[in-house]
């Protein structure tokens, strides 16, 4: 899996005869291209937790740093995986304080050249590391760490332990970086051939590592000119066990860095993800806004329309409701509005309330109305037959004032209505002129 397999590794020196061999030019770390960024930490199948640390962290707000667009132009982009060691917590607490203390100090460096910063700010951590592990009585504990850092287009890569950087250029994958396993040893002294590595019992044993010694031989490499389409990979050993070289290569040939990132780890997954995968993917000359997918700058305006147009269509609906929702509330409270006029006879009119009210005052009417009942009974709810009863209740009362007169019954004597009324009235009349 390591780029020493094979008699001619590709490296992309071999294609670069404008790699500068000592500190670039200002013009070229100033020049401003585009870059597109995406990282991410799975936990794997087998594992209970996940030890690795990275940055940028692309799926959640892992470092409370973050630096600005004024320390990105000057100091570039970092990125970082850190693998930990030494058991599920002490492990994940040692990469997350060492990748912590490294991007704090690099963009705290006043120095102009970006190699030197990047070894200091790794040898800056691995002290903090290591005073904080002693202080906690965890020395057991530590991590490793692959660090790149690309300024304009130079690309500035160091190491600790076997966590790897790549560089991928036109299908080509080379490992930019040296493990620091006794499997590694083994190989550089002769013992083993390259392609026995994956065998060897010793692959994951470190000959260096991070919060181990209060001090560190840290790997710094010569700086790179990438070119247009380049792609820096930045792994955890949880990616590299599970696949080799060429198929790293391979599944990273998309041109969305989220993408990638995610087929790298699901493949990962698939072989087994006996330890946890962490991926960091720079894609030099894409536009850092298609760091999620490829076009995602577009997508975002293409949200803001859709948010608009949204929100119009919103507000045309709910006026629409509104609209309809008067329309065919008014009519009630129109035929309300008459219902509630004679609301004194229509509210008490449902026969128990309005009649024992109005049987006091008029009995005699009330029965003269009985004959109408007939009619109010088809309708007994309706308003016309309380507005009735009201209406021939004055009608009789003015009739009966009237009836004493005597010539009225004398002409009408066999009515029934006025049959009482007259015996009543001319007895008192009668008798005084007979005596």
């Amino acid at each position: 899996m390591s780029m020493t397999e094979g008699s001619t590794p590709w490296h992309p020196s071999q294609h670069n005869e404008s790699q500068p061999d000592s500190q670039p030019s200002p013009a070229a770390l100033a020049k401003d291209l585009p870059l597109a960024v995406w990282g991410a930490s799975d936990r794997g199948r087998q594992r209970e937790g996940n030890e690795d640390s990275v940055y940028p962290h692309s799926e959640s707000d892992t470092f409370s740093f973050q630096p600005n667009s004024q320390h990105l132009a000057q100091k570039g982009q970092l990125l970082i995986v850190a693998d930990g060691v030494g058991g599920a917590a002490a492990g994940s607490e040692a990469s997350h304080w060492a990748t912590r203390v490294a991007i704090e100090r690099y963009y705290d460096l006043d120095s102009p050249d970006p190699g030197a910063n990047l070894r200091a700010a790794v040898e800056v951590a691995n002290a903090s590391l290591y005073q904080y592990l002693q202080s906690t009585n965890t020395p057991q504990a530590g991590c490793t760490m692959a660090a790149a850092v690309i300024h304009g287009s130079i690309l500035y890569v160091a190491n600790v332990g076997d966590s790897r950087v790549y560089l991928l250029r036109n299908g080509q994958i080379a490992q930019l970086t040296r493990d620091h396993t006794l499997t590694q040893r083994k190989i550089d002294e002769g013992l083993i051939r390259p392609e026995q590595a994956d065998m060897d019992p010793d692959s994951h044993v470190l000959t260096r590592s991070m919060g181990a010694q209060p001090a560190v031989q840290v790997d710094l490499f010569p700086p790179l000119q990438l070119a247009l389409g380049d792609t820096v990979l930045l792994c955890s050993d949880g990616l590299t066990d599970m696949l080799d070289d060429a198929e790293i290569a391979r599944l990273a040939s998309d041109r969305a860095p989220r993408r990638t990132v995610q087929r790298l780890i699901s493949a990962a997954n698939r072989q087994g993800g006996l330890d946890n995968i962490s991926v960091v993917i720079a894609q030099f000359g894409v536009k850092q806004a298609s760091a999620g997918g490829g076009l995602l700058k577009g997508a975002k305006k293409m949200s803001r329309q859709q948010k608009t147009a949204l929100l119009l269509g919103t507000l045309l609906v709910a006026a629409a409701f509104l609209t309809m929702a008067w329309i065919a509330f008014r009519p009630i409270r129109d035929t309300g509005t008459p219902t509630c006029a004679p609301s004194p006879t229509v509210a008490v009119s449902p026969t128990a309330t309005t009649m024992p009210v109005a049987v006091p005052d008029t009995p005699q009417p009330t029965d003269t109305a009985t004959p109408r009942e007939p009619t109010s009974t088809p309708a007994p709810t309706s308003t016309p037959t309380a507005t009735l009863t009201p209406t021939h209740t004055p009608t009789p009362t003015p009739t009966l004032t009237s009836t004493p007169e005597p010539p009225p019954p004398k002409s009408g004597g066999g009515s029934s209505g006025g049959s009482k009324p007259e015996p009543t009235n001319p007895p008192p009349t009668n008798p005084p002129p007979s005596d």
